[in-house]
């Protein structure tokens, strides 16, 4: 087994247990649909923490040639998926045995932490670009991936400070997921 291979195994886990997390939260929102009030700005930013995760994999890959095992190679993706699964369960809302289940106020509460840990796994990305460059198995230009994820980190930022705004909390999360299917389609011309 080569190192990419060994490591990335470690990176699986926290990766699954951040998706498991989030996914089973949802299962238990549709489960108890009756007692859910529903919020918009909640499920944009759950579906952004979502697509966090798979492109995290995704990208992941893009370091499997010239992967070798070594403190500036495995920490900052190690960071960045602890991150990506702190930010799984700050969005994953409590479900009470009875009662009912805001998601409106969730929001209103919680989501400054889930934004805030969604800008903090950006600004981590730009570090692990630096530090990874020179194996990334993707051609794109690191200037550009690094524009990008400020821009993105910014919009999270934006979003936790200006919390208040309505429009903001749907707006943001969209342009984010916009910005995802950008990211896919891009991968899928590789």
């Amino acid at each position: 087994m080569a190192s990419f291979e060994f490591f990335t195994v470690l990176l699986s886990f926290v990766v699954s247990l951040g998706v498991a997390t989030l996914l089973l939260g949802v299962a238990r929102l549709i489960q108890e649909a009756g007692r859910v009030h529903f919020s918009f700005a909640w499920a944009l930013w759950a579906l952004v923490i979502f697509d966090l995760q798979v492109t995290f994999w995704l990208k992941s890959w893009g370091y499997r040639e010239g992967y070798s095992l070594k403190v500036e190679t495995s920490i900052p993706p190690l960071a960045l998926a602890i991150v990506a699964f702190i930010a799984c369960a700050l969005a994953t809302p409590p479900i009470p045995d009875d009662g009912p289940i805001d998601l409106r106020g969730f929001h209103a509460r919680h989501g400054r932490k889930y934004q805030i840990a969604y800008a903090i796994f950006m600004f981590l990305a730009i570090i692990q670009s630096v530090l990874m460059s020179d194996i990334a198995a993707d051609q794109s230009p690191l200037t550009s991936d690094i524009v990008v994820q400020t821009m993105l980190a910014l919009a999270a930022i934006a979003a936790a400070v200006f919390r208040k705004h309505r429009w903001l909390q749907i707006a943001i999360p969209a342009a984010l997921l916009v910005s995802a299917i950008v990211f896919y389609g891009r991968l899928m011309e590789q």
